[in-house]
């Protein structure tokens, strides 16, 4: 079992279960009749260390998805764990622990399984430690790959990568001819599942790069798969455009995540992947780090906007649709700013009747280029307590770009959304979409599918967003002022 740290020690267990196992982030209970309720907290790991944080949502999160594709191999015919989820867990618990949303919206019940000793990991692009393996010998699990492949590049066709499971310590790769000898039903029901649900993500947007199942057999010797599917915990996904774009650069690279490996790169930072889980004094420095809250609050902010991306559904809503628990919607405040009166004039049609998916909706009118202090005074204040920003207008429109950036400079997370404006097939418009599509690392929120939202349809889309959708975490670089530049050096 690994060392669980203080705080994830510290999640309360449930009365009137027994519990069978505390693992890095779920707690399993035994129900009798061969069945476990598994419930997931909001602990986070990484290279086999549990670190002494916490993410908001994270189990809840983790379930609502776990739920989403394990749903969806039942309907192709792959057998699964799943019993029950949602509100229907209840049927399976003592009295006194049915009718809570929270312990609904973290918790499965499934069949109690004899788990093959193997993560089963499946590959469609390389990276991570399958890239390392790679790049020693061109194997990888003893496929031998074509040479010239750079980081998060799509192989030939996907493989299987098999690992040991380690209940302490790293896991270790293992030849994946012996484990298709040893699992054949397990390594083709493995590759049945990921080539699912790749392909439900690419027509999301969303490349699935790889994934980790498990597999375990009842009394009977039936196959089901097990534990957790498709989730940002086991999986690495990417956005299918950034994917794209990096992969026409001559030194290519792994694009942002949208999963755990956020986390991981900050645990690169401080060393932890160096760092042994079997020694005492490595587990004592690890819980001993202090998680920034800002990276926690991106995990939360990544999670949910993954969730989003493969569902087309926010949390709650899936929660309240699919699986029948009493959550309340997250109403946000939206504030909508046109560059001018004329602006808005064209957009009466949508913004007298917008959904009543807000708490509140204010509407300005700020010129970037007229008003600069006052655009300074908005962002200072955090958009006057708004939670997501609409920028509309025409021409060459700086307004997203400059507020978003001064909201940045000012601490400020919230997302603004880009809505170009203008005739159909004028330069007018044309200037105005180039105005937000061409902003360096493209920090003004787009439609992932269509590109940037457009004209009035774009508005009613917008704020449609604003109100049902999620937003990506923006990856900052840093560009120092340079002034007085020696032009001598740089002639040389």
């Amino acid at each position: 079992m690994p060392a669980l740290s203080p705080k994830r020690l510290a999640v309360p267990t449930l009365s009137g279960l027994h519990l069978l196992h505390r693992g890095k982030v779920r707690d399993t209970y035994d129900l009798g009749n061969r069945l476990l309720l598994v419930v997931a907290s909001n602990g986070l790991s990484i290279f086999d260390f549990v670190l002494n944080a916490m993410v908001d949502e994270k189990g809840a999160i983790l379930t609502a998805l776990n739920h989403f594709w394990l749903t969806q191999l039942e309907e192709i015919g792959i057998k699964t764990h799943l019993i029950a989820a949602g509100s229907a867990i209840d049927a399976y618990l003592p009295e006194e622990l049915r009718g809570n949303p929270e312990l609904q919206s973290r918790a499965l019940v499934v069949r109690q399984l004899k788990m093959a000793p193997i993560e089963f990991i499946a590959r469609q692009c390389l990276t991570g430690s399958g890239f390392k393996d790679y790049q020693k010998n061109g194997e990888v699990c003893g496929h031998k790959l074509p040479l010239g492949i750079q980081d998060s590049d799509a192989l030939p066709a996907a493989i299987d990568t098999p690992t040991t499971k380690a209940e302490e310590g790293h896991d270790m790769p293992l030849d994946a001819d012996e484990i298709r000898t040893q699992y054949p039903e397990e390594t083709t029901t493995l590759f049945e599942a990921f080539a699912h649900i790749a392909e439900r993500a690419f027509e999301s947007g969303i490349v699935l790069a790889d994934t980790k199942m498990e597999f375990g057999r009842d009394q009977d010797g039936i196959l089901y798969l097990a534990d957790e599917v498709g989730t940002p915990d086991s999986s690495r996904f990417w956005d299918r455009n950034e994917w794209l774009a990096g992969r026409k650069k001559e030194a290519r690279k792994a694009p942002p995540p949208n999963d755990k490996q956020l986390v991981r790169e900050w645990g690169i930072e401080q060393g932890i992947n160096k760092l042994d889980p079997l020694l005492s004094e490595d587990v004592a420095k690890v819980h001993a780090l202090h998680v920034p809250n800002e990276l926690l609050e991106a995990t939360t902010q990544t999670y949910r906007y993954i969730f989003w991306r493969l569902t087309w559904m926010r949390l709650e809503e899936y929660q309240r649709e699919r699986m029948d628990i009493d959550v309340e919607d997250k109403k946000r405040n939206l504030a909508i700013i046109f560059g001018s009166m004329t602006d808005i004039h064209s957009m009466i049609p949508v913004l007298k009747h917008l959904p009543h998916g807000f708490d509140q909706v204010e509407v300005h009118v700020v010129s970037c280029h007229r008003n600069p202090a006052a655009l300074h005074h908005f962002a200072v204040h955090g958009c006057y307590g708004a939670d997501v920003v609409i920028a509309a207008g025409g021409k060459a429109f700086a307004l997203p770009g400059v507020l978003d950036a001064l909201l940045h400079e000012n601490g400020h997370t919230t997302p603004v959304i880009g809505v170009a404006l203008g005739v159909s097939d004028s330069t007018a418009l044309e200037a105005a979409k180039l105005s937000i599509s061409e902003l360096p690392g493209q920090p003004v929120v787009m439609d992932e599918m269509l590109g940037v939202y457009t004209g009035i349809q774009g508005i009613a889309l917008a704020i449609d967003r604003a109100a049902t959708g999620e937003f990506p975490v923006v990856k900052r670089v840093t560009k120092p002022p340079v002034f007085d530049v020696d032009l001598s050096v740089l002639a040389m």
